[in-house]
């Protein structure tokens, strides 16, 4: 997928979300989902499948999980941010997030573990992120988007 199509791709699931907000039986459906493969056999997450397949050249199978795990977490972000997350996780005195627990939470692969560890990071967040920066984030969760984050928090 394109620098473009994921562009395309956030103003999307801006749109989904704000939808969510009106369908609480979807959002709960979405919120109770445990794991990857139970957001992936939601109703709700097919139809957006359905959607960004028509509306996005560059999407494909492979962007279908990436997907299904930041649905999974945007379910649970009542209130859109502007702040970066790593950024959000480092404010307050002490920090909303501990620095062990951030160093952990970069440890993670992208698996099942790590969908409810960044579960846990919204709710310390009180259920406020960046849906632009989330969907960046956990679209290219690598070692250089763990060194951003790192930067961020700790900067």
């Amino acid at each position: 997928m394109t620098k473009e199509e994921l562009k395309q791709m956030i103003e999307s699931l801006k749109t989904w979300q704000k939808r969510l907000d009106k369908n609480r039986g979807e959002r709960a459906e979405l919120r109770r989902a445990k794991s990857i493969l139970e957001v992936i056999m939601t109703p709700s997450f097919q139809r957006l499948c359905t959607h960004l397949n028509k509306e996005i050249a560059g999407f494909n199978d492979n962007d279908k999980e990436k997907l299904a795990f930041i649905v999974g977490l945007l379910s649970h972000v009542k209130e859109p941010s502007n702040t970066l997350l790593a950024r959000a996780m480092s404010a307050g005195s002490p920090s909303c997030v501990s620095e062990l627990r951030f160093r952990r939470l970069l440890q993670h692969s992208k698996d099942d573990h790590f969908y409810i560890a960044m579960i846990r990071i919204i709710r310390m967040l009180k259920y406020h992120a960046s849906i632009s920066d989330l969907v960046k984030s956990m679209y290219y969760w690598n070692d250089n988007t763990k060194k951003q984050w790192a930067y961020a928090y700790f900067g």
